[in-house]
């Protein structure tokens, strides 16, 4: 009986017990009740329908409060011995304001088999988020992230710098294998191509890893950080894709490159980069080096790949013409 009593206690402190009566039953987790500013969160929706009946809306909006949605999982349906379906819906959601927040209620609306409507709604769950800086502590006296030991008889170790000057020069060098590959299948005369003419995402690589070398972070001038490695991200989304990065917030933003059909890994990484700029900007209590030096990280690994995308662009458009 503790036992029992015990599971009952740590999964309503977690959200949501779906319940078995009535024809549907909703219930919503969150893994974690407690943030930093940023982290993500694994929501789990749950909801059990009898026979005959189904969801017409999972209630899932990509703003809910003062949270948004992420990413989503594919959705897993499992049918249960007493003859009704359980679908479970995963999402990893974040909030980007410190306070007691409260993630709402999700409203899911079904259809039973007579064709009449319905809606089922889950419980509230508060969630604490907090800044990466506890009370009292304070920032001056973080230094940057010591590097680890190495093992006495290890291979030397290669600097980061190196590692993604040498990625650059090899997709430079890609490219104009390719160019070359492409103009002499072709038969078109050569074209001109000056050491300044890369490609939008090359440009941004180049300007990030400047940015990295320039040890803002640790100067404590993180506004001028985030607002570079922003004005990169920016000025390779509006020269690749034709849009008005620079007159759109994160979110936006966001919304235009979803539309425009950019592939939602690379929305998400510059999205999140990019919010994570202006929470930098407006919260003084970010203040972490290597949390700084991780976004330009993150935004040199989306370029990259955007830089292998845009040389198999440049092959088919060879190729077509």
């Amino acid at each position: 009986m503790r036992t029992l009593a015990l599971v009952a206690l740590l999964l309503l402190a977690f959200g949501g017990v779906v319940a078995a009566d009535g024809p549907v039953a909703v219930s919503a987790t969150l893994d974690r009740r407690g943030i930093t500013i940023g982290d993500p969160i694994q929501l789990t929706l749950i909801v059990e329908v009898d026979a005959g009946y189904q969801i017409t809306d999972n209630g899932i909006a990509r703003n809910m409060g003062e949270f948004e949605v992420l990413d989503a999982q594919k959705p897993e349906v499992t049918r249960l011995a007493n003859g009704r379906t359980r679908f479970t819906f995963k999402y990893r959601i974040s909030a980007f304001r410190v306070g007691d927040l409260v993630f709402p209620a999700i409203n899911v609306a079904y259809q039973a088999a007579s064709g009449a409507p319905g809606v089922s709604a889950t419980s509230e769950v508060p969630v604490v988020v907090t800044s990466v800086i506890q009370p009292g502590e304070s920032a001056d006296d973080i230094k940057p992230l010591k590097p680890q030991l190495r093992v006495p008889g290890s291979a030397p170790q290669i600097p980061a710098l190196a590692i993604q000057a040498a990625l650059v020069i090899v997709v430079l060098v890609m490219l104009a294998l390719i160019v070359r590959q492409t103009l002499r299948r072709g038969g078109a005369k050569p074209v001109a191509v000056d050491d300044g003419q890369l490609t939008p995402a090359q440009r941004a690589m180049a300007e990030l890893n400047r940015v990295a070398t320039l040890g803002l972070p640790e100067k404590g001038r993180y506004g001028e950080h985030y607002a570079l490695v922003s004005k990169a991200l920016r000025a390779y989304v509006g020269e690749r894709f034709g849009l008005p990065a620079t007159e759109r917030t994160p979110r936006e933003l966001r919304e235009d490159m979803l539309r425009a059909g950019i592939d939602r890994t690379e929305v998400t990484t510059i999205y999140e980069i990019l919010r994570e700029g202006e929470v930098a900007r407006f919260d003084q209590g970010i203040s972490y080096p290597a949390r700084a030096h991780h976004a330009v990280r993150s935004a040199l690994d989306a370029m990259r790949r955007a830089a292998v995308a845009e040389q198999y662009d440049l092959m088919r458009r060879g190729e077509a013409s």
